[in-house]
């Protein structure tokens, strides 16, 4: 996800690569996410830190200033682990190519706003 965010172009795109590269790695490891989403229950170490390190790819890219108020960047990050561990839960990895797009927008939305937002999802879609 951090060579995929790296990528030279707008922000937005680099949010949307990450975004995408991550769903592809779930979709190719789905007992990797079914671990992530089992440690939720307990201490949440390594959920926390998956939680943390992804709001800081998001940090790191977005401008901070921009984002408008209300949740964190953290509580955004578990909301779209708790999505796509959802679907990855119920079997459904046949959905979570069809998500990224929503993702997207889910994550650029605090930055953006909705038009905006909705703009890049469809850029980046494939």
């Amino acid at each position: 996800m951090a060579d995929a965010c790296a990528r030279p172009s707008e922000w937005p795109a680099q949010i949307a690569a990450g975004i995408y590269a991550g769903v592809d790695f779930v979709i190719a490891n789905p007992a990797l996410m079914e671990t992530v989403m089992l440690d939720q229950g307990a201490e949440m170490p390594f959920y926390q830190r998956i939680i943390a390190r992804f709001a800081e790819l998001i940090q790191l890219r977005a401008p901070v200033e921009a984002r408008l108020p209300g949740s964190t960047d953290e509580a955004l990050v578990a909301s779209i682990v708790g999505l796509v561990g959802d679907h990855v839960r119920i079997g459904r990895l046949d959905r979570l190519a069809e998500l990224r797009p929503e993702l997207v927008l889910l994550t650029l939305l605090p930055y953006l706003g909705f038009a905006d937002a909705q703009r890049w999802a469809n850029l980046t879609a494939p």
